[in-house]
């Protein structure tokens, strides 16, 4: 049973990305008009592949699946007690998604899936941004450093996932069944939105900018009144003081990350240290303090090396950096 299960992955993703010749055609087609469940398992294949075929041309998918291809037969060859229907939708859509993320130059991160809880978790390593779309059809962008965890099947009266990190969220929406992502200290409730969220276990902030829509924004264990945002506004809760403070926000300043982007405005030393070492995986240290005081304006992308990164702010200032390995010393 487990090699049928594996066969029929693979013809499923070589028929949507139009590999299949017509041998395969034939046996999917009698496979589809086997049961209602086999179809119900296609159709939401077709349908992750549809919704994001359009931005890839078919060579590029097609180079992007010979590099995986071996990655792929070795994770449908391991052992399964039991392949449920939606874990096996989701390892179809785990072969289809791997060429689209990238296609487009950006990492899927770690995937795991566990076949008996049905617990997924998405992480993106540093340097890297990845993509996940849910199973409600809600898109969650990852940045560098970040870790989701959810349900894979969203079940229950909540869709609730929780995030490590920052994400931005495009949330399919469901006036019945509220979407809530949690993290160490918040919790962001909403219908269905378009929103960024920066929880970074370690830093002493939460963030959340709403760009579409509107959110509520709730501490944990606290009697504070929830905060109700409207696009375009940013609430901020300081660990340490415990203290929020809601503003308006240039909305692309904190979500141009998601295009590969870091923009800052009058941004201070720190704030770019955290930031560098996120995109790049390094360790930054500054031998005069004074330079804390400093404030920058400007953009770095993420496909560009850290050393074009300093060599911007050694332009702007009288700063100098020296490096060894992944440490870098700025004075």
């Amino acid at each position: 049973m487990q090699n049928e299960y594996n066969h029929i992955d693979l013809l499923i993703a070589n028929f949507l990305s139009g590999e299949a010749n017509q041998s395969e055609k034939d046996q999917l087609n009698r496979w589809i008009g086997e049961s209602p469940a086999n179809k119900r398992i296609f159709e939401e294949s077709r349908r992750i592949w549809v919704k994001s075929q359009t931005y890839f041309s078919s060579t590029e998918i097609r180079s992007d699946r010979e590099k995986i291809k071996d990655r792929i037969i070795q994770q449908l060859s391991k052992p399964t007690k039991k392949v449920s229907l939606s874990t096996w939708i989701y390892r179809v859509a785990a072969i289809l998604a791997l060429p689209v993320m990238l296609g487009i130059g950006w990492y899927l991160g770690s995937t795991k899936i566990s076949s008996e809880t049905q617990m997924c978790e998405v992480t993106a390593p540093k340097g890297q941004i990845s993509k996940c779309v849910l199973a409600d059809g809600t898109e969650v962008w990852l940045n560098a450093g970040s870790t989701l965890k959810y349900d894979a099947a969203l079940k229950g009266n909540l869709r609730e996932v929780n995030l490590d990190g920052e994400a931005y969220f495009k949330v399919s929406k469901n006036k019945h069944k509220p979407f809530v992502v949690s993290t160490e200290h918040a919790r962001i409730k909403v219908l269905g939105t378009i929103f960024n969220l920066k929880a970074y276990s370690g830093e002493n902030k939460v963030e959340t900018t709403l760009e579409e829509g509107s959110v509520e924004f709730c501490l944990k264990g606290s009697a504070t009144k929830p905060v109700e945002l409207k696009p375009g506004e940013r609430v901020v809760y300081n660990i340490s003081e415990k203290k929020i403070t809601v503003g308006k926000v240039e909305i692309y300043l904190h979500t141009a990350w998601k295009d590969g982007k870091f923009v800052f405005k009058d941004a201070d030393l720190q704030t770019i240290i955290q930031e560098l070492e996120k995109l790049y995986d390094v360790r930054i240290h500054l031998e005069n303090d004074s330079l804390l005081k400093l404030r920058f304006r400007g953009m770095f992308e993420y496909e560009q090396n850290i050393f074009s990164a300093l060599e911007a702010l050694e332009r702007t200032t009288n700063m100098k950096y020296r490096m060894k390995g992944r440490d870098i010393w700025l004075q």
